[in-house]
C-alpha cells in the first residue's frame, strides 16, 4: 500500500534522490514509517497513520502464556 508523507528537513535517498522540508512523497509503508520513525517526516494523512498501526498490531503475535514453576515443582523435577 502507498503512504503519503511530507518531510520536515532536507535529505537524500539513493534511489529517490534529494528531498526538501515541505516535499511530499507517496511511497511504500515501510519507507515512510523509516523517515517518520527517523523524525525525518511526517504522515499526511491521519487515517494512513490509523491503517498502519492496525496492521502493525495485527501481525504481532501474542505472548504465550507458560505456568509458572514453584519451587516444589522445582525440587520434584528428575531428570
Amino acid at each position: 500500500m502507498q503512504v503519503e508523507i511530507k518531510f520536515k528537513r532536507t535529505g537524500s535517498h539513493s534511489v529517490f534522490g534529494n528531498f526538501a522540508a515541505g516535499d511530499v512523497m507517496r511511497c511504500d509503508e515501510a519507507l515512510a514509517a523509516f523517515y517518520v520513525k527517523d523524525g525525518v517526516a511526517k504522515y499526511v494523512n491521519a487515517e494512513q497513520l490509523d491503517a498502519i498501526v492496525q496492521a502493525e498490531n495485527a501481525t504481532l503475535t501474542p505472548p504465550i502464556n507458560k505456568p509458572k514453576r514453584t519451587a516444589k515443582d522445582v525440587a520434584t523435577h528428575k531428570d
